[in-house]
């Protein structure tokens, strides 16, 4: 890999030459000086995802390796930023993303995640880098839902297997061999073992600074983070259900989008397997930085961000399609009416037409509810404990309060209860249906008791208090 680093068409003469002069070694900057004209948020759909956001035009989707989170693009984000609306997401099962629900398959969900964050995001479609595993995860999303895919960004990709003898003395890796220093950082987090096993993906381990590694060290130290990981990492290192989902050389040459494919001289997988991939797919164009290792985007940041941004620049700027974004129901919600039609006719209002009362949704998945009527008495045979039974059924069936998670999926939002003024809902999830209405009121609707006497339809209508 003499001379200098070249961007090529892959099987054709270069398309132009970068001088190794504008490529000195990054004085890397804290990550909080990078990340300070950011926007770090929790967003909810169909699963719990953190982002990092900033900049504006055509969006830009970077997905990290194992292991990794969203602050892996720290030396990459405010750069490309300057181009591009730029969203760094937190795998499932990573970072400050949600734990709960994994799944060995792995890799369809994590697809279904970036589509998920897209729609949350009222996002159409985006350019789409991926490092390591992201670069797993773009390939499978630009197959799988190929008008959401702009154009490829594939840097040091893993996932990839080629045909037997396509490239010339080729031999993969025995990734199984890492699984147990993997899982030992996992079991014990120290500063140390961190800061070795994230030193193995560097050309130079001088450049992995004590702030990405700590950032590292936090994100391990959370219990719940490092059991799920420690699931996660068996199967990525040496789990036969993942393999299923390998990007083979047949699946690549069905990749149309246009491609960069992007290296490390010094990557444990060679440059051998970029250029391959680069000529295998429809669109390819490959890149390979110098004296940099698997974790290119962070050791030849300046380099890989000129060259992304230049890339991607360079496509045709058609008008991207943003589609209408989807209710975010974050925030506090006031109840205007509550109404319930039963199969039979009937018609009931719960808590009279005059009531009042509230539904909170937090960033973080968490949601309570609590609906009165308005001008409940005030109990006149005793105190909280020891009034007569009617006036605690009076207070009981004027009240209904409940909380615990929820999750939103499509028009359909989820409350898993936790705590219920009526127990037979604790333990349960209770589905809701959510429309907007013209006049920005919130309606939210449901079936209960299908199949009785009291089988009914509910529909009941919020305004936002928080506006």
């Amino acid at each position: 890999m003499s001379g200098t680093p070249s961007l090529r068409r892959a099987g054709r003469a270069p398309l132009h030459q970068i001088s190794r002069s504008n490529f000195v070694s990054d004085v890397q900057t804290p990550y909080w000086i990078e990340l300070l004209h950011t926007q770090v948020r929790q967003i909810q759909g169909k699963y719990r995802t953190r982002i990092i956001e900033a900049g504006s035009g055509p969006a830009l989707i970077l997905l990290h390796g194992t292991g990794g989170h969203a602050e892996n693009y720290a030396l990459n984000i405010a750069e490309l930023a300057r181009h591009f609306h730029v969203i760094a997401l937190d795998f499932l099962w990573h970072g400050k993303s949600q734990t709960e629900g994994y799944d060995p398959e792995i890799i369809p969900v994590l697809v279904d995640q970036v589509v998920d964050v897209m729609d949350q995001l009222g996002l159409a479609s985006a350019f789409v880098e991926g490092q390591s595993l992201g670069g797993w995860v773009a390939m499978q999303l630009a197959l799988r839902h190929p008008e959401r895919v702009d154009a490829l960004v594939l840097t040091t990709t893993m996932g990839y297997t080629p045909d037997a003898g396509a490239i010339e003395g080729y031999v993969e890796p025995d990734w199984a061999s890492n699984l147990p220093s993997s899982l030992e950082v996992l079991r014990e987090p120290s500063f140390d073992n961190v800061r070795t096993r994230m030193a193995r993906i560097l050309a130079n381990p001088q450049r992995l600074t004590d702030e990405a590694v700590k950032v590292r060290q936090a994100l391990y130290c959370q219990p719940e983070l490092a059991a799920v990981q420690m699931e996660f990492i068996s199967e990525y290192l040496a789990g036969p259900t993942i393999r299923q989902h390998l990007v083979t050389d047949a699946l690549a040459a069905q990749i149309s989008q246009p491609t960069l494919v992007y290296w490390g001289e010094k990557n444990r997988t060679p440059p051998a397997l970029g250029e391959h991939i680069a000529r295998r797919v429809r669109n390819g164009t490959f890149h390979c930085a110098r004296d940099t290792g698997h974790w290119a985007q962070f050791e030849s940041a300046s380099e890989h961000n000129e060259v992304v941004a230049a890339f991607l620049g360079s496509l045709p700027s058609a008008e991207k399609t943003i589609m209408t974004p989807p209710l975010n129901p974050v925030g506090r919600w006031e109840i205007l009416s509550w109404e319930q039609a039963f199969d039979d006719g009937r018609r009931e209002l719960p808590m009279g037409e005059h009531l009042h009362g509230f539904i909170l949704y937090t960033e973080g998945g968490h949601m309570s509810c609590m609906i009165a009527r308005a001008q409940r008495p005030n109990f006149e045979t005793g105190g909280q404990w020891n009034a007569s039974d009617a006036e605690k059924a009076g207070a009981y069936s004027s009240l209904l309060a409940y909380g615990g998670r929820y999750e939103l999926n499509g028009d359909v939002i989820t409350h898993f209860v936790d705590i219920s003024l009526f127990p037979n809902w604790v333990g349960g999830a209770q589905k809701r249906r959510f429309d907007v209405n013209d006049d920005g009121t919130l309606t939210l609707s449901a079936r209960l008791e299908e199949g009785t006497p009291q089988a009914r339809s509910a529909r009941l209508v919020w305004r936002r208090a928080d506006v």
